[in-house]
């Protein structure tokens, strides 16, 4: 936090002294702090929530979709496209709603953030394995650079931030935020190869 917090301080600074470039890097400042603490407020809710609360059945077509509709608006600033592959009908899981919902926020939110401009984020959902109701993966697909393999294991480490080469910055928080989730209700995640771009898969109980 300490870094976004020091841009604000320097460019208030600047303000006061009349510069207008130093009002757009407040704004942007402010919206990078305010990610930040919305980040780390969601892996707390990760690592506090299954302790004690039951787990209930999700419907995870409806929160696919409820996401990518809130993520509509980003999408079209960065003139990435949004698009849900799955079954029509509830595909019921096992989990915590609130979870479920954060890690598909977050994974979609990664897969804009870090796409190309003209690219596309794909969420699609389906039964996983040769034993029909077993297991139901969800898969979030972008266009992007990927994540080399060498990276793969520490980009779910807190605050580990790789070069995305165009630019996007982050919290590092996103994949931590994930994998804590997912670690939760059973779930698990896996990293492959778009080629190109990257696929985030995970496993959910029925």
């Amino acid at each position: 936090m300490r870094t976004p917090l020091a841009v604000l301080k320097v460019q208030v600074a600047l303000a006061r002294r009349g510069s207008s470039e130093a009002l757009d890097e407040i704004a942007d400042a402010s919206a990078r702090l305010e990610r930040l603490l919305t980040q780390l407020l969601a892996l707390a809710r990760a690592e506090e929530a299954g302790a004690s609360a039951p787990l209930e059945r999700v419907d995870l077509r409806e929160v696919a979709v409820r996401v990518i509709s809130r993520h509509i608006g980003q999408a079209i600033d960065a003139d990435v496209e949004l698009q849900l592959e799955a079954e029509a009908g509830p595909v019921m899981v096992t989990g915590h709603r609130t979870l479920i919902v954060e890690i598909v926020g977050n994974l979609v939110d990664n897969g804009i953030r870090y796409n190309r401009r003209g690219g596309m984020v794909t969420v699609a959902i389906a039964p996983a394995g040769d034993v029909p109701g077993d297991e139901v993966t969800l898969s979030v697909r972008d266009d992007g650079p990927g994540i080399p393999r060498a990276d793969r294991d520490r980009v779910f480490d807190r605050f580990i931030r790789l070069e995305a080469g165009d630019g996007a910055e982050g919290s590092g928080l996103g994949l931590a935020v994930v994998r804590s989730a997912a670690t939760r209700i059973g779930a698990t995640i896996a990293l492959e190869d778009a080629a190109p771009g990257l696929i985030v898969r995970l496993r959910f109980p029925r």
